[in-house]
């Protein structure tokens, strides 16, 4: 049964996605008072032509200067935004587990303190931070004349690491947020009380019984920070001249063009998610916890 709504759940999304998709010519003749049902449909169709048909996509190079096939010229962008996206959700996810780690080893009173200062940092604008990281790799190497990081990507040089390091700031903050509140909830269980009173020094109890508890609630919880690195993907990808797969989404107005580039960021994310809740579920229903 849990196979059936998996499976149930991804068919009605990516029905969603197509009819979003072609929602541009259904409004388009808003501005003449009518809808344009008939184009609506045709679009609808025209969107599930092509997936089922991608080898015959083809697409308009920039300056319109000629055609080309869309396969496989658009699995280089889908891989190097996947890649930039997953390492930075990945790297968050670390260093938001390890920061909030190392919170609680600290009093509540100083704890409050640490956390209000993320708190702080969080609010910061996803552009301030891509700027003043560039500006600073460029102040570094006229200084010393050696170049960390590339703050750019030119022709078939391509900037991964500087991109993945500022696209985790921010989820990094607010996956911080999320951890650390599931660890404080777990704190107050008895369980943690029984850890305590049988000598259980507290760095163990942190990352051995509480962190596989809160890791659940917390990975559950991230599909809004994944959200957020996706609204900030495009920034990154604008800013650090990366072709990737939102700027190719972003440059085109057709239909089926548009939503195939939504369904390469979709599959891939609904797949993820999808093993990660299933291995999780089943770890809690074993009882694998303290």
């Amino acid at each position: 049964m849990r196979i059936v709504g998996i499976l149930l759940n991804f068919i009605l999304s990516i029905i969603g996605i197509i009819f979003i998709g072609a929602l541009p010519v259904l409004l388009s003749g808003i501005g003449y008072r009518e809808l344009r049902l008939k184009e609506y449909w045709n679009s609808i169709n025209e969107i599930f032509y092509a997936i089922f048909h991608p080898g015959e996509l083809t697409y308009i190079t920039i300056g319109g200067q000629k055609e080309r096939d869309l396969f496989p010229y658009l699995w280089e962008p889908i891989l190097y935004s996947l890649t930039v996206l997953f390492s930075a959700f990945l790297l968050a996810c670390f260093l938001g587990i390890l920061l909030t780690i190392l919170t609680m080893l600290f009093s509540p009173r100083n704890r409050n303190k640490i956390k209000f200062i993320f708190y702080l940092f969080e609010s910061l604008p996803d552009i301030l931070i891509i700027l003043v990281s560039q500006l600073a790799v460029i102040y570094v190497y006229k200084q010393t004349g050696v170049l960390f990081f590339d703050i750019a990507s030119v022709d078939t040089e391509r900037a991964f690491v500087m991109p993945v390091l500022v696209l985790a700031v921010l989820p990094t903050i607010q996956l911080f947020r999320l951890s650390i509140l599931s660890f404080e909830n777990e704190e107050r269980k008895d369980y943690v009380t029984l850890a305590q009173s049988i000598g259980l020094g507290k760095l163990f109890i942190l990352t051995v019984h509480i962190l596989r508890n809160a890791i659940i609630s917390v990975f559950f919880q991230s599909k809004k920070t994944v959200w957020l690195m996706l609204s900030n993907l495009y920034v990154l990808e604008l800013l650090f001249n990366m072709a990737g797969i939102t700027r190719f989404l972003m440059s085109t107005l057709q239909p089926k063009m548009f939503t195939i580039a939504i369904l390469s960021i979709f599959i891939p994310l609904f797949i993820f998610y999808t093993v990660g809740e299933t291995v999780l579920a089943k770890k809690a229903n074993k009882g694998e916890e303290i």
